[in-house]
């Protein structure tokens, strides 16, 4: 066993093609550390002189508003004015608290700046949230804005409580950790789902170009699969070296961040259009749940890879089996269709690793039963059943591996 162990080990890491998709997937990687990180512009970001220029609007007519008689003015008008008198002495004190340096009070008075601005802009025609949510003609821009509100008046009010010292870089969330939160909840978890398919495609067909050698190994098939499965996660494991030597750049420039940082969870909610709730986990929680579930998609993908080796020896049919696995979600995936669906019972439904755990994708399905639990017991036992079909087959002297 232990001499096969290591044949394989040394075949999957010499392997030409293994190489090169680490190769490329350091090459991204770096690419993303020098040309995007340095570009990276967030929506919510902390903006002093945006701040001040929206204050100095505001009270320039709220100076020309004073005096007058509110009954001949416009219901638009007198709206406004109420509403200004609201916020714009949030403003001032928040461009106070960033003059003095004091991030803590910063932070208290951007919470109830949230709160209090969302709750007057969500589904009003007359005043609008930022512009940059509405690209690329997203019909649900309005949407993604409120809950992007919500999500910022949680992360502040967790600072504004914080323990350890605050920066800007934290609020804009440039910090590594906090930079692996955003991956994570982008297409990180897909790139590297494919990148394990890829590395495992020709895992069982490869020992074609060395029969001879194969045979005089003295194991069963089933234990030479078990064999298999385990440097392929072992390779699926070295994928995450360029991303730590990335993280580790990234660290040095912005800082690391630390794993008590807040990461809102959005939780269920009767009205979700006016009842938008989340909860607080630290950014350790998510971090440990999202590494979880992703290692889970790595086990599913080699395994689903393993036995349509033995049933279709064809590497194309590997993978293409295993990219309807990882992007069947396209299929059915729409705006509020867990309304309808019972789609949180599509193990396909959990391939956005980071929005399942801070349970985003919940507010985009419409659905509070999308769960990393949930999730977790559909993917293992999906694997358990196709382990057990991949056993029970390669004890079947016609699906020999070698033949």
């Amino acid at each position: 066993m232990w001499s096969y162990f290591k044949f394989e080990f040394k075949q999957f890491f010499t392997s030409k093609k293994n190489l090169a998709i680490y190769f490329l997937l350091a090459f991204a990687t770096f690419f993303y550390v020098f040309k995007i990180v340095p570009t990276y512009n967030p929506i919510e970001s902390v903006d002093y002189e945006e701040i001040e220029a929206r204050y100095l609007t505001r009270q320039e007519f709220l100076d020309r508003m004073e005096g007058q008689d509110l009954y001949n003015l416009h219901p638009s008008v007198i709206f406004a004015i109420q509403i200004f008198k609201e916020v714009n002495p949030l403003d001032k004190e928040r461009l106070n608290a960033l003059d003095e340096g004091n991030l803590k009070k910063y932070a208290d008075l951007t919470r109830d700046w949230y709160y209090f601005t969302n709750s007057f802009t969500y589904q009003n025609e007359a005043i609008s949230y930022n512009p940059k949510y509405f690209t690329k003609n997203n019909m649900y821009a309005e949407d993604d804005a409120f809950y992007a509100y919500l999500e910022q008046a949680v992360r502040y009010d967790a600072y504004s409580k914080a323990d350890y010292e605050l920066s800007l870089g934290i609020f804009e969330q440039r910090t590594a950790l906090q930079t692996l939160e955003r991956l994570l909840k982008g297409l990180l978890p897909i790139i590297l789902i494919v990148c394990v398919l890829l590395l495992s495609v020709d895992i069982v067909r490869k020992d074609r170009r060395h029969p001879s050698i194969l045979k005089g190994f003295p194991i069963s098939d089933w234990k030479k699969l078990l064999v298999k499965m385990f440097v392929a996660l072992l390779g699926s494991v070295v994928l995450f070296v360029p991303l730590i030597v990335g993280f580790i750049i990234i660290g040095l420039q912005s800082g690391f961040g630390n794993f008590n940082l807040p990461s809102p969870e959005y939780v269920a909610h009767l009205d979700w259009r006016k009842d938008g709730k989340f909860e607080m986990m630290t950014l350790g929680t998510f971090l440990t749940q999202s590494l979880t579930l992703l290692f889970t998609w790595f086990f599913v993908i080699i395994n689903v890879v393993l036995l349509c080796s033995i049933i279709f020896r064809s590497e194309m049919v590997n993978f293409a089996v295993g990219l309807l696995l990882i992007f069947g979600e396209n299929f059915y995936a729409s705006r509020y269709v867990g309304y309808f669906w019972d789609i949180q019972n599509y193990p396909t439904s959990y391939i956005q690793v980071g929005q399942i755990i801070s349970k985003q994708r919940n507010f985009y399905y419409k659905n509070d039963q999308l769960d990393f639990t949930l999730g977790l017991e559909l993917l293992f036992g999906l694997a358990g059943v196709v382990i057990f079909l991949m056993i029970l087959i390669a004890l079947n002297r016609r699906y020999k591996l070698i033949k």
